[in-house]
Order: C-alpha cells, then sequence, then structure tokens
C-alpha cells in the first residue's frame, strides 16, 4: 500500500523526455479520437480551417473541433478540449 502518493511525485520537468517524443513527431499521422461522436481517425484525416489567427481542426465526422492553435508573439498555444485522446505511434 502508498502511504504518501507524494513520494512518487515529480516536478513537470521529469516529463521533458516523455513529452519531447509525443511532440517532435509527424502529429498528422497521429490518431485522435473526437469527444462528440467518439470517431476515430488519424489527424491528417481532420478538416483544416486556415485562417490569419490560427488552425481549426475539426471532426470528418461530425465537424466538432477538436484542436486550434495559435502561435503568438507570446508563443505557441494548442488547445485540444474536443479532443478524447491522441495517440502517437512510437517511432
Amino acid at each position: 500500500m502508498i502511504e504518501n502518493d507524494l513520494d512518487f511525485a515529480l516536478d513537470g520537468n521529469a516529463a521533458a523526455g516523455a513529452l519531447r517524443e509525443v511532440f517532435a513527431a509527424d502529429v498528422t499521422t497521429a490518431h485522435i479520437q473526437c469527444d462528440a461522436c467518439g470517431s476515430v481517425g488519424a489527424v491528417g484525416s481532420l478538416r483544416y480551417y486556415a485562417a490569419p489567427m490560427g488552425v481549426v481542426l475539426r471532426c470528418s465526422n461530425c465537424a466538432a473541433i477538436l484542436l486550434r492553435a495559435v502561435q503568438t508573439p507570446h508563443g505557441h498555444w494548442l488547445e485540444m478540449r474536443g479532443a478524447r485522446r491522441l495517440r502517437v505511434a512510437p517511432t
């Protein structure tokens, strides 16, 4: 039995290696699941709406917004509220 789960807690910097593998991958081949309708497909199969303010990717099945991305002078912003999960295959 674990007495205190904080004994296993590290700060987010410890995840840098694992996250680098995910974010350095070709995300268009990753599989994403729509939270609205449950359909699963490659990110590359989503409908891409290019706009001056950034990227909007919609589900090919139900048109729900799965992902928004924008680049500002303050950094890159990614919002995936419409996605249930994203699976990046190992390289």
